[in-house]
């Protein structure tokens, strides 16, 4: 049941989110310990699956009372006396209708950005005028937050050449879940006898690359019988992918399909290196790409690209992996070739340390809290 809250114990700070993550359990509990929040939730369902009843935390899903989202948000907004926003997605129509309140009712505005790139313009004219308005207005807001909170090293960089002033800005690396507590060390479950198991485990749709990493893997599989690749996920774009690889001809390919949370450890365990081949395509990109980071926590060598924002962040190159340039077949297949060259079960350790380093819930809440602290301490709406 929607945890309710009346007036008189209304929450001071309102965290806007589209939708519950299961991932983000942890962060929100933090926050919910440190500080007086309430999360609004725009839908009660989530494309990503998992547990969707939130725990720990004061919370609303604005669907389950409103037919229209807008009209929900205004509500809420209007009817609390929020001193502080906290949203994400500098151009969503939440960030933008909540950074006008704050500005009018001289509230305080904190935005939470993953985004590391500009939009590029292509199309018919009118597409490409609603894009340069839609960054007008990211830009805006982006610049006139009181505090910004971004998600690692490509997200502060962008905010950086936009202009943004460094004691604004405030890091909390993304994070997911240890999928590998007891940090122990799993002997490869063959699922194909004496193969080097490439692991393609996200969402299969156009800019996450699995085409890519497809006909990448099918010069490998040309060079050498010791490898298969297995892809775990499902999207619109599946089927084009599975026909691509039925038209090719590529061996040693298996499609698994969907994997729910509690089962993707068995699934990182089939593997011995793991990639994420994303790239840019009109206009979406890989703002973070948290399973590198689970990945990470099953001490898997990466293989991803420049157009994932965490390659910045956690993977080093010939240390615990390599970055190839994106939509590039011929430098990723060259990477694949390579690592097996290489001391896997070394990379894995590294990418282990990597992980316990940068992938903390406390450090990530930190950045939350030192950015709340901060437009506390300033008075003065930008």
């Amino acid at each position: 049941m929607d945890n309710c809250y009346k007036k008189s114990k209304m929450k001071k700070i309102l965290f806007l989110q589209p939708a519950y993550a299961h991932y983000r359990e942890d962060l929100f509990a933090l926050l919910s310990e440190r500080h007086t929040i309430h999360f609004l939730f725009e839908r009660s369902k989530n494309v990503y699956p998992g547990c969707q009843n939130p725990q720990k935390i004061s919370y609303y899903f604005i669907d389950k009372k409103f037919k229209s989202i807008l009209i929900g948000l205004v509500y809420y907004i209007l009817k609390y006396d929020f001193d502080i926003i906290v949203s994400s997605v500098s151009n969503s129509k939440r960030t933008i209708i909540s950074f006008l309140y704050a500005a009018i009712f001289r509230k305080k505005f904190i935005l939470w950005i993953l985004e590391w790139k500009k939009p590029v313009y292509k199309g018919y004219a009118i597409k490409r005028i609603l894009k340069r308005s839609k960054y007008w207005i990211s830009r805006q807001i982006i610049t006139k937050a009181n505090a910004l909170i971004v998600g690692g090293t490509a997200a502060r960089n962008y905010a950086a050449n936009l202009g943004v002033n460094d004691s604004n800005i405030f890091t909390a690396f993304q994070c997911s879940k240890d999928i590998n507590t007891q940090n122990e060390y799993f002997p490869k479950e063959q699922h194909a006898k004496d193969k080097y198991t490439f692991l393609f485990l996200s969402r299969i749709i156009p800019w996450k690359g699995l085409d890519i990493l497809i006909k990448a893997f099918h010069s490998l599989r040309q060079k050498r019988d010791d490898v298969s690749l297995l892809i775990a996920g499902d999207g619109p774009s599946k089927e084009y992918c599975f026909k691509l690889t039925e038209s090719l001809n590529v061996l040693d390919v298996k499609f698994i399909g969907s994997i729910v949370p509690d089962k993707t450890k068995t699934i990182y365990m089939k593997a011995d290196v793991f990639v994420l081949p994303s790239y840019e395509l009109d206009g979406y990109h890989e703002e973070w790409g948290l399973v590198v980071n689970e990945a990470m926590s099953m001490k898997l060598p990466v293989i991803t690209t420049t157009a994932v924002g965490a390659s910045f962040d956690m993977v080093n190159d010939g240390h615990n992996g390599f970055i190839v340039r994106e939509n590039s077949i011929e430098e990723l297949y060259k990477a694949m070739s390579k690592i097996m060259g290489c001391d896997l079960i070394q990379m894995g350790n590294n990418s282990r340390k990597i992980f316990e380093d940068k992938n903390n819930y406390n450090k990530m809440a930190n950045g939350f809290t030192d950015a709340i602290n901060y437009v506390v301490t300033n008075r003065t709406f930008k």
